[in-house]
């Protein structure tokens, strides 16, 4: 059987190399390259993924660059996503990016720990965790000539066959009901049923659909010889077919709405009059926005006009789509879909449609599931989480809770699509925030505000062994008599939550063991410094019952 070629490029002349091939070119081109010596030898070294070879990269190390610079190297160009610890290992010694609990830290000159020959490893995270193996492949007189470190050739981008048509894949998408992630080309990826939400660009990298990795030209351009730009890391196509796919920008609802309304707009305004004189104003109104929320989903996720509506289609619509609306008078899950009934009956009677009473029938058949979406604590967690990352990234104070529950309700309409420029919106709103009761306590808004912050960091555990006792912690906290929970930062009572969470099951012990690099981890992500949330955590622990 005959070997794959692991085909690359020589990022110093262009010329398309092959992996066993880069070493003997790669000297042969720095020679001719113009790039000064050095007093002495510099390093070339070659990184591939532990676990996929076909991800390699061939750096070029001056003799006094640090392991931190190619921690950074590293990083840039495949790794980074969310500030994660690293390690590298060399000869049984671990160099950690986290120096206070490393007995080697990366502060030293790689040319010190390894020669041509020296084989060693990189792992990045230590949650989802991206192994690399390393080799001192041969050495150079010429050095980099801008930083002590230069990418001189790597792998082309792998082509990924497409799962459903087998053509060429441009986009890697999770999948939260499998265990592994799917690939898809544009066509195939609009013609699923999967979010393309959640769709990401195929990246060039080992750590390709892990933990939300995407691509960062710009800091990987900072490695690369002069003369290369950010579009020819990661092909500018990329960005344009995701933006032909992803349906989420403003303008493009607006569009889509325009085109239902200019295609079915006065059968609905005769829907609209007609619900008005049969059951009133209020009734008729919502009755309206009902339907139009759901042709314009039909016309855009679905891409079916009125006259070819399936059954099928029809009912995920209801389901998947129209379930989803952030806002709703109480009654509305009970009403909406004898409105759409009554809407399809009318538009059979027009002849827009010739198979009302089948799309009815499947509307009907999925009405129990509606409601149970529409009432979903999932969909409210998901909305909330969405709130409190918008606010976050307003700069809204989430500790003040007047300021956050102005903002949530703002930000609840904008989601619902109301206008908040009209005066009628924006005098409901003020009656709401000033006047209205609120639909849950301040506390039970903060702990839900901390609790959400726990299932962010707790993702990255194989099992729920962490969250589960994030939740009792928090719920021992909420039902305190001090209601502790009102008071103190939001973040910090997290930080603190998962601390003795993951203190309790044994993955943090006091002293000596445990995983010091999971405290760090904690620290990293809360953003606050390990001594204060300890703090916290010994407050915390006199609040809990024994």
């Amino acid at each position: 059987m005959t070997p794959k070629v692991s085909s690359g490029t020589c990022l110093i002349c262009r010329t398309p190399i092959t992996k066993r091939k880069a070493l003997k070119h790669g000297i042969e081109c720095l020679q001719t390259a113009g790039w000064p010596t050095g007093k002495k030898p510099s390093l070339i070294i070659m990184i591939q993924g532990q676990r996929s070879k076909k991800y390699w990269l061939i750096v070029l190390a001056r003799h006094d660059a640090l392991l931190a610079d190619l921690d950074k190297l590293i990083r840039d160009v495949w790794v980074e996503c969310c500030e994660h610890l690293s390690s590298f290992r060399i000869g049984g010694a671990m160099y950690d990016s986290d120096d206070e609990y490393s007995t080697d830290a990366m502060a030293v000159p790689l040319a010190d720990l390894v020669s041509p020959g020296s084989t060693f490893s990189y792992d990045y995270d230590f949650g989802s965790t991206t192994s690399l193996d390393l080799k001192v492949i041969g050495e150079s007189p010429v050095t980099p000539p801008d930083a002590c470190l230069c990418l001189i050739a790597r792998n082309d981008r792998p082509t990924i066959p497409c799962d459903i048509c087998g053509g060429k894949a441009g986009f890697i998408l999770d999948d939260p009901d499998e265990e592994n992630a799917h690939y898809y080309c544009s066509k195939c990826l609009e013609s699923t049923e999967l979010d393309p939400e959640y769709a990401d660009i195929i990246s060039n990298s080992p750590r390709d659909g892990i933990c939300g990795y995407v691509e960062d030209p710009i800091a990987a351009l900072s490695w690369y010889p002069s003369g290369w730009s950010a579009d020819e890391i990661v092909p500018e196509i990329s960005g344009d077919i995701q933006e032909d796919i992803i349906f989420s920008d403003e303008m493009e609802m607006d569009n889509a709405i325009a085109a239902v309304i200019q295609d079915i707009g006065p059968d609905i305004d005769a829907f609209v009059e007609a619900e008005r004189e049969a059951y009133g104003e209020e009734d008729a109104g919502m009755a309206g926005m009902s339907v139009l929320a759901f042709c314009t989903f039909m016309y855009t996720l679905y891409k079916r006009e009125i006259g070819v509506w399936d059954a099928t289609s029809v009912q995920n619509c209801l389901v998947e789509n129209l379930s989803q609306n952030p806002i709703y008078p109480d009654d509305w899950a009970e009403n909406a879909v004898p409105a759409l009934c009554r809407f399809l009956t009318r538009m059979e009677a027009s002849g827009r449609l010739t198979n009302a009473s089948e799309l009815i029938a499947a509307l009907k058949e999925g009405e129990p599931d509606f409601q149970e979406e529409v009432t979903s604590p999932e969909k409210s967690k998901a909305i909330f989480r969405h709130i409190l990352m918008e606010a976050e990234e307003m700069g809204v104070n989430t500790n003040d809770l007047d300021e956050f529950s102005t903002f949530a309700v703002k930000e609840l309409a904008t989601l619902a699509g109301f206008d908040l420029e009209n005066e009628e919106v924006q005098d409901e709103l003020i009656r709401q925030i000033e006047g209205g009761q609120p639909a849950v306590s301040g506390d039970e808004l903060r702990t839900a505000m901390i609790f959400i912050r726990c299932e962010d960091f707790c993702s990255r555990f194989d099992d729920e062994t962490v969250l589960d006792r994030c939740k009792k912690i928090t719920g021992d906290l909420f039902d305190h008599p001090a209601t502790p929970l009102l008071r103190g930062d939001v973040i910090l009572w997290s930080a603190a939550i998962v601390y003795t969470a993951c203190r309790d099951a044994g993955l943090i012990r006091p002293g000596k063991g445990g995983s010091p690099r999971l405290a760090e981890e904690i620290g990293l992500f809360f953003g606050f410094e390990r001594s204060s949330i300890r703090n916290k955590v010994a407050a915390l622990r006199k609040l809990l019952p024994d």
